[in-house]
């Protein structure tokens, strides 16, 4: 069976960060629906997408499954204090969430690994490599890239090719957060301690996990696994 994917309107951060202050309210599933309604209408006229918009959202910071509680936990922790880099908080719980933003990601990261740009075509060739040649798929990828336009990691540089943006991460519950994120995202039972630091999914990012970041944080443990330090999530 062909996976789902799901994310198929873009996305804005200003819609994104609507849904979490709702959620911070302490307002029910039928509350924030109601609302994110009432917020979406103003941009978005045709009730479809509307819909779809809105259950996207609410996949994301409402309907969380319980393995994500804890990383859904400090993510809203992180959200609360003033200033904070709500670009970082979200894009982890989407990657947690959609399969398919994780791979579009993981292409734009391998190939900012060898340079600044790429183009439309290529990324989508590549996704009909991984998820099969489907319309869906053309037009979730669409909708990514606009997404990742309305959040600032990539920009036009002509008709159908981007160049990368990056942001620096000092924060160290940032750092955690995104440590996490990466434990989980992917279907490992550890990780090194250097591979935390160059995952592709997180290209817009540059930032540094160390062993004594994470050895001062009881989200993680230590471990030695071959003469080598490894990591593993603490979330039950």
């Amino acid at each position: 069976m062909a996976r789902m994917i799901g994310l198929s309107r873009p996305l804005k951060l200003e819609w994104l960060n609507k849904t979490v202050e709702l959620v911070l309210e302490g307002k029910t599933e039928y509350e924030i629906k109601e609302e994110l309604d009432k917020y979406l209408s103003f941009e978005i006229k045709s009730p479809t997408n509307l819909c779809k918009t809105r259950g996207i959202l609410m996949k994301i910071w409402v309907k969380t499954p319980d393995k994500l509680q804890k990383i859904r936990k400090l993510a809203l922790d992180i959200f609360r204090r003033e200033n904070s880099n709500k670009l970082v908080i979200h894009w982890c719980m989407i990657l947690l969430t959609y399969p398919i933003f994780s791979d579009t990601c993981a292409l734009i990261g391998k190939i900012a690994d060898i340079q600044g740009t790429f183009t439309a075509a290529w990324l989508k060739q590549n996704l009909f490599d991984i998820w099969g040649e489907r319309s869906t798929l053309l037009y979730s990828a669409e909708k990514i890239l606009q997404t990742l336009k309305y959040m600032g990691t990539i920009k036009n540089i002509k008709p159908g090719e981007y160049e990368i943006e990056t942001y620096e991460i000092k924060d160290r519950d940032l750092k955690y957060l995104i440590a996490l994120t990466i434990i989980n995202m992917e279907d490992k039972s550890y990780y090194e301690i250097t591979e935390l630091s160059r995952i592709s999914q997180m290209f817009p990012f540059k930032y540094t996990i160390s062993h004594e970041l994470l050895y001062n944080s009881d989200l993680f443990s230590l471990n030695n696994f071959g003469g080598k330090v490894t990591i593993t999530a603490n979330l039950a």
